[in-house]
């Protein structure tokens, strides 16, 4: 398939580890329940979808960790990189101003996570006050590097809800109906894994074999064999959970010996996203832009098209999902 040609291997470093947490006892409060939330996780490593070369620095939380020019930001398998390495650095070492941003990147990358499990706004009073601090000039810069990784990793975005107390809410992306998150249960979003994942098999020809998707979860050291230190087990994800859900189907591979099984893109998918959305998605994960895949983008242009065109007609469907064979 031309799909396949397209389909390039985005870079990947060290992920950042979470920031240092702020001086007073209710920011130590904010703070504890960021740790809290996250179950003692770091959920800055699960940024292995974030491959951004200069939009976002790969070292977020941890001043120590990998250095900022590097390309980008991967997760690991059990949650065992870096975090013995970077607990034993010297806290004495000075910090550029690349450190710095990047420690308050991931501090408020996390404390917009847990607004967002608390399903509460988020005001930019206390940015500054728990976040940003004295470092009001960096304000603009921290606050935009966040929203791109909240994206890109987790799926969420960043909107305005109330311009006069510059109030924030974050929001599931695209119009995805379900974050992977259990009612009633602390846990983390999975909307950027499944948005990365039909990616995949957009960019594979609207079919992707178990071994097509596992190549490109190696990318960001997901094994299918091992359970992922935020994500869990990622085959019962992606062949149970995002199937129950609607958003894949998971089915035998035609003519196939020996028999292998396929991913596609399920009717949930065809309902809440479009092509064009997940290919921008998956462009700006590997810091690239949609253009760059051309066969792919007139295609997500042409569906772009057609529903435009069903909805002036009054149509309440789309039969875009006709295409996936």
């Amino acid at each position: 398939m031309p799909h396949d040609k397209e389909q390039q291997q985005g870079s990947h470093d060290k992920g950042p580890q979470q920031g240092h947490e702020p001086q007073g006892q209710v920011a130590a409060q904010v703070s504890q329940a960021v740790e809290e939330t996250l179950s003692s996780l770091n959920p800055v490593a699960t940024s292995s979808m974030q491959v951004v070369p200069v939009e976002a620095p790969s070292n977020a939380g941890d001043p120590h960790s990998a250095s900022p020019s590097s390309s980008g930001i991967h997760g690991a398998d059990g949650g065992e990189c870096d975090e013995s390495s970077s607990s034993e650095e010297d806290e004495s070492t000075p910090y550029t101003i690349e450190d710095l941003l990047d420690k308050k990147v991931s501090f408020l990358m996390n404390l917009m996570l847990l607004h967002y499990q608390r399903k509460e706004p988020l005001s930019k009073e206390d940015m500054m006050k728990f976040v940003i601090r004295e470092h009001e000039l960096l304000y603009s810069a921290i606050f935009k590097k966040a929203c791109l990784r909240l994206e890109v990793i987790f799926g969420l975005e960043v909107k305005e809800v109330e311009a006069t107390n510059r109030c924030f809410g974050i929001f599931n992306k695209q119009g995805f109906t379900y974050d992977g998150m259990q009612c009633g249960e602390v846990g983390i979003p999975k909307t950027g894994l499944l948005i990365f994942l039909l990616g995949v098999i957009f960019m594979k020809g609207h079919r992707a074999t178990e071994e097509h998707i596992w190549e490109a979860m190696k990318e960001m050291e997901i094994c299918c064999c091992k359970k992922h230190f935020i994500f869990g087990n990622p085959k019962q994800l992606f062949t149970d959970e995002f199937v129950k859900e609607g958003y894949l189907k998971y089915q035998k591979g035609p003519d196939s010996h020996p028999e292998k099984y396929e991913l596609l893109w399920g009717p949930r998918a065809y309902a809440e996203t479009t092509k064009m959305k997940v290919l921008e998605f998956m462009a700006k994960v590997r810091g690239t832009d949609p253009t760059d895949f051309p066969s792919l983008y007139e295609e997500a242009q042409l569906e772009e098209q057609e529903r435009a065109l069903s909805q002036a007609s009054g149509h309440a469907g789309y039969g875009s999902a006709s295409t996936e064979c």
